[in-house]
């Protein structure tokens, strides 16, 4: 059971907030699977895209707001899809 100070935290926090972290986090895992599936260090990830270690560190703990180029440079370096879009069509 959550406890009320939890409780009243959450439903205090704004719904985009509550969607930015949701999906962070679904990306960060996602490209943390990736590195360990391919074998790759931070540092490896860091040397493929031109970038210091620290940075790569930073995406991966959500102290930097990851753009869609950097997910662009992520997905070609890492060579695997990062986040995946639908379409709906509503047919009137």
């Amino acid at each position: 059971m959550r406890s009320k100070v939890a409780q009243h935290i959450q439903d205090e926090t704004p719904q985009e907030v509550r969607i930015f972290v949701r999906q962070y986090t679904d990306i960060v895992v996602r490209i943390s699977e990736i590195m360990h599936e391919k074998g790759y260090t931070q540092k490896d990830l860091a040397v493929k895209m031109n970038k210091k270690p620290s940075e790569i560190n930073k995406w991966l703990k959500g102290n930097h707001n990851l753009t869609l180029k950097t997910l662009a440079k992520l997905e070609a370096e890492l060579g695997e899809p990062l986040i995946y879009t639908t379409r709906e069509h509503t047919h009137a």
